[in-house]
């Protein structure tokens, strides 16, 4: 691979001019150079997000082909050039040298895992920070957002008929092809929490769980995996030593997770009974 090359990062979106400036500026700073912003905006969207794509001076492509996350993240690559695609949300941002590092270790790896950190205004979000945290390095919660442009296609990219983690369906579907993954070490997205209320996350596990016959078809050892909570308390035992550094964020994320997994599955049983 050339050790310069073109980066394409993929980034879906609905309504989000306030994010997505936030993620853009981060762009400004970064130290790599070599890279190209792929827009796929929700036919919907009826805010200034269209508008604010030109006021940066490196290359952004936007166009309106989103449907569905999973959707948007296969068009989106239609119109992508690099030889090393990045796939992002909305709400997150770049530390200064993620670039750099991302193409230093794709040189020698298939596909990269980004590790993310979150930032908050309120106390549920830091919750969602201390869960993440807890999650670095494990494989079956994080998921690859790095590929190169001949695994991707030779994948048949994302699903975009799943909704329900369409990230870990392609993430799984990579690692059972026996291609390298790894992992970042020095940089990581910052990702936005916001204002998060327990009430929108659980709302947000609901209904996802509408959706996840697909993902369950398709990887159903993983998928009983991840509907047993006994597997989310284990690892948060083995990061007990974060209980002592903050208690009382420890006790919230647990708390928060007990509700959201009841939240999925009454959205599971409901979406059943509606069949």
């Amino acid at each position: 691979m050339d050790t310069n090359p073109l980066v394409s990062v993929i980034i879906p979106t609905y309504n989000s001019y306030n994010n997505l400036k936030i993620l853009l500026d981060s762009f400004k700073d970064s130290e790599y150079k070599n890279f190209e912003i792929i827009i796929n905006d929700d036919k919907r969207t009826n805010d200034n997000t269209e508008k604010l794509v030109n006021d940066y001076n490196f290359k952004i492509i936007y166009v309106r082909e989103n449907l569905k996350m999973a959707q948007a993240r296969k068009k989106w690559f239609e119109f992508s050039s690099g030889e090393v695609i990045i796939h992002m949300d909305s709400d997150m941002k770049i530390t200064n040298n993620l670039l750099s590092e991302v193409v230093f270790l794709i040189q020698t790896h298939d596909a990269l895992v980004i590790p993310e950190v979150s930032y908050w205004t309120t106390f549920w979000a830091k919750c969602k920070w201390l869960e993440k945290k807890c999650y670095d390095w494990n494989p079956n919660i994080e998921s690859l957002r790095v590929v190169n442009r001949k695994i991707y296609k030779e994948i048949w990219w994302h699903n975009e008929n799943m909704i329900f983690s369409e990230d870990k369906d392609f993430d799984l579907r990579v690692r059972k092809a026996g291609y390298n993954v790894w992992r970042l070490t020095e940089n990581f997205f910052w990702h936005n929490e916001w204002d998060l209320k327990l009430l929108k996350t659980l709302n947000k596990k609901r209904g996802y769980s509408n959706t996840s016959n697909l993902f369950a078809i398709a990887h159903p050892e993983h998928y009983k995996w991840q509907i047993n909570i006994l597997n989310r308390y284990l690892i948060y035992l083995k990061n007990y030593k974060l209980f002592f550094k903050y208690p009382v964020i420890y006790i919230g994320m647990v708390y928060m997770k007990t509700l959201e997994f009841w939240s999925g599955a009454l959205g599971l049983i409901f979406s059943k009974i509606n069949k």
